[in-house]
């Protein structure tokens, strides 16, 4: 008895564990890229917002150049690095001013645009960009170790 018990708690705590791995936000995620692979690709997201452009079409288009801008973004972020000024006053031993700027700033050549579309169930556009190895290569001048 005490082991069906213990089987069936054991059993019930998979399947709680289990499904808590799932969030539904499978749009967010970026694409895997293998190890040493020849490429990599950045997803980029944008939201279509139908308040500032009541055209379907204008809204449509501005969320896919949204999308791609945040992938190129994302390109320069992973290949540069970026850069992070950071200005916190205290008065008092209480926070009184944080003010954190992040900029990027970097040249991506070569890459290539292999998806774009819409999920209308999230209300957000996608584009994929995929910027091949010998292309950072060449742009920072040095042979990565690590891609």
């Amino acid at each position: 008895m005490r082991r069906r018990l213990l089987f069936i708690m054991l059993l019930s705590l998979f399947f709680l564990f289990s499904s808590c791995g799932t969030n539904g936000f499978r749009i967010f995620s970026q694409p895997e890229n293998q190890k040493g692979a020849a490429y990599h690709d950045f997803k980029g997201f944008g939201i279509i917002d139908y308040k500032s452009f009541p055209q379907e079409a204008q809204a449509k288009l501005a969320a896919l150049e949204a999308a791609r801008q945040d992938a190129y973004s994302k390109a320069v972020e992973y290949i540069y690095g970026v850069y992070i000024d950071s200005n916190t006053t205290v008065k008092d031993f209480t926070l009184k001013n944080k003010a954190i700027d992040s900029s990027l700033w970097g040249v991506i050549k070569g890459a290539q645009e292999i998806d774009e579309g819409f999920n209308m169930t999230e209300g957000m556009a996608y584009v994929t960009i995929r910027v091949f190895r010998k292309d950072i290569e060449q742009l920072l001048g040095k042979r990565l170790k690590n891609f």
